[in-house]
């Protein structure tokens, strides 16, 4: 088999180019590239690409017992359906959840002073229950947690 590559590489000549960087080029901040990053994670988990395809409503209504219009921001009763604030509600979420991860590797840093990581350490606690819980509450509103 490697003589089979080594004809074909034998036969097939790589062209000499002398390719220059353009001047306008440069190597983006990795800050900005974690950004960027970051917000196409946040839209691709709240579905942005399927809102786009199938226009649900932004946010729906719903009739109270009195015949009042109230706005609702979940839409309940369908699995697979969602609002527009629902999914981006979610993917903000999830987005700070992965968040928390980062923030748990910068607080083990061997430089990092003493306090800072514990300080970084009890924003992540908390963070992480509250995200927690709001999911619960989301999945409340939703209806999923009521057996």
């Amino acid at each position: 088999m490697e003589k089979l590559y080594y004809m074909l590489f034998v036969v097939l000549k790589c062209p000499s180019l002398k390719l220059k960087k353009p001047s306008g080029a440069y190597i983006p901040l990795a800050m900005v590239v974690h950004s960027l990053v970051m917000v196409s994670y946040c839209l691709i988990t709240g579905q942005i690409i399927c809102d786009n395809i199938m226009e649900p409503p932004n946010v729906g209504s719903m009739t109270d017992g009195h015949g009042h219009q109230k706005l609702v921001a979940f839409l309940s009763y369908r699995v697979n359906g969602q609002y527009i604030m629902e999914g981006l509600a979610t993917s903000f979420l999830f987005t700070i959840r992965g968040l928390d991860f980062i923030v748990l590797d910068l607080s083990e840093a061997t430089n990092t002073p003493r306090i800072n990581r514990f300080i970084l350490l009890c924003i992540d606690c908390v963070n992480v229950l509250l995200i927690f819980f709001m999911e619960k509450m989301f999945l409340k509103l939703l209806g999923y947690l009521l057996g």
